[in-house]
């Protein structure tokens, strides 16, 4: 059978810094598809792959990689795309159109009645199966959601959509459901009985500057909340699935994200130089943090607290799991450090158990110390970017890296008070941590992991 990649947004960030590198180690690695992409920045192949495709791309990467000037709102467009899809298909007897929508949601509407029309005029040439997929953030709230849902499942069952939060691609968060569930010596204390706290930080150090039009419509709340924040949430705190199949796995992830209330507790910012080249004042939020709570049986009353934005003085993601500590209390000794286990995830991967151990010449004095698991030390540095690992699942038609409607969905109903217009925002010195993140700290009595 013959794929094809219809490439949408074609010529964008997405396109060029994740998507092409991932087709292209792929293709080497023997997967045969084609890769159409479309776009208005260049008229011609030759202009776009001069421009956008480095000089010593390998040929098994740019003879399957085709361009076409391509503009929705043009009269011509669906007869445009058509022919060059059927020059595409040849003979072929058997062909897979994988439409990859890297486009903003407020254009699906248009994209996917013109792909319908496109299907209609091309399903007598060949026997023609087809998929679709989109990237996060799926619609701008809960309402949009659901109308971008109903649009896409005219055209599509939902076994042929493909909703991308590429961090479900990353190997951390597949580690995560093995760490917990492969080992009963975790699987045995992770919940409210021995857990005490979680803090999830998301600290980056760019700006949006350069993508200014596009993050003034998205803000963080629908940057990073809403889909890769809850998604990690799901993973540390669902039940154990029947099996760690994509059907099993998602019914878990669903009832976490039911048993969230919407986030109550929380503050936002935006750095202060924010917009200072556009020629008009930016509201938009680049900083959160917040508390909630999973009221699961096993997870109710540990409070999840997060921090996650913009320009920072460091990048940082990590999670950090902190135990009861009942030996200080038991010995009397504020010196004895709680038990934890420290996730990193940037800027290199890897797990940290905590454990207290004695000092050397000392009379029963202990001292935190750490048990590293590194990823590229085990395992070796290349390992497959997120994006070759959802492409290729894509390719295989293999749903477990991404998320169902359902968990879109109570997604959004879980940040909807944080996306109310004329909310508070308060204005942070770039590389600076907001004040309201020290707050709120301090008002539930405990310490960020820095």
């Amino acid at each position: 059978m013959k794929r094809i990649i219809i490439q949408y947004g074609g010529t964008g960030d997405l396109a060029l810094k994740k998507l092409y590198p991932a087709y292209e180690h792929l293709m080497e690695k023997g997967d045969a598809f084609e890769v159409i992409a479309l776009g208005r920045r260049f008229s011609t192949r030759d202009e776009f792959l001069s421009e956008i495709i480095r000089k010593d791309a390998p040929s098994s990467f740019t003879d399957h990689l085709d361009y076409l000037y391509y503009d929705m709102s043009g009269n011509n467009a669906v007869s445009i795309l058509t022919d060059r899809l059927k020059a595409l298909c040849g003979e072929s007897d058997e062909v897979e159109f994988i439409y990859y929508l890297a486009l903003q949601p407020s254009l699906y509407e248009i994209a996917i009645a013109q792909i319908q029309q496109v299907d209609n005029q091309l399903d007598c040439i060949c026997f023609l199966t087809k998929k679709i997929v989109v990237e996060k953030p799926f619609g701008f709230d809960l309402e949009s959601a659901r109308r971008y849902n109903d649009i896409l499942e005219k055209a599509f069952t939902d076994e042929e959509i493909f909703r991308i939060d590429h961090y479900l691609g990353k190997e951390f968060m597949q580690n995560l459901l093995l760490m917990r569930f492969h080992n009963d010596i975790i699987r045995r204390i992770w919940d409210n009985r021995t857990i005490e706290s979680i803090e999830i930080i998301f600290d980056e150090t760019h700006g949006v500057d350069q993508r200014l039009g596009f993050y003034e419509k998205i803000g963080v709340v629908r940057d990073t909340i809403q889909n890769h924040i809850m998604q990690i949430i799901t993973y540390l705190t669902m039940s154990e699935p029947a099996t760690l199949t994509p059907k099993d796995i998602a019914v878990e992830k669903e009832k976490v994200l039911r048993a969230i209330s919407p986030i109550e507790e929380f503050h936002m910012g935006r750095y202060e130089s924010l917009g200072a080249n556009s020629g008009h004042i930016v509201h938009t939020p680049t900083y959160a943090a917040f508390k909630l709570f999973v009221n699961t049986y096993y997870f109710t009353g540990i409070p999840i607290y997060v921090r996650t934005g913009k320009m920072q003085q460091e990048a940082k993601s990590l999670i950090y799991i902190k135990f009861k500590n009942a030996t200080k209390q038991v010995m009397h000794d504020d010196s004895i450090a709680e038990n934890a286990v420290i996730i990193t995830i940037h800027p290199e991967l890897t797990i940290d158990i905590s454990m207290n151990l004695k000092m050397p010449n000392t009379s029963w004095k202990s001292k935190p110390v750490r048990f590293r698991f590194n990823q590229s030390e085990t395992f070796g540095a290349n390992t497959p970017e997120a994006y070759e690992q959802i492409v290729e699942k894509i390719l295989q038609g293999d749903k477990s890296l991404f998320p169902t409607m359902q968990e879109i969905t109570e997604s959004w109903r879980i940040v909807e008070p944080m996306l109310k217009d004329n909310l508070p925002v308060e204005v942070y010195p770039i590389r600076t941590l907001p004040r309201f993140a020290e707050s709120l700290a301090k008002e539930n009595g405990f310490t960020w992991f820095d």
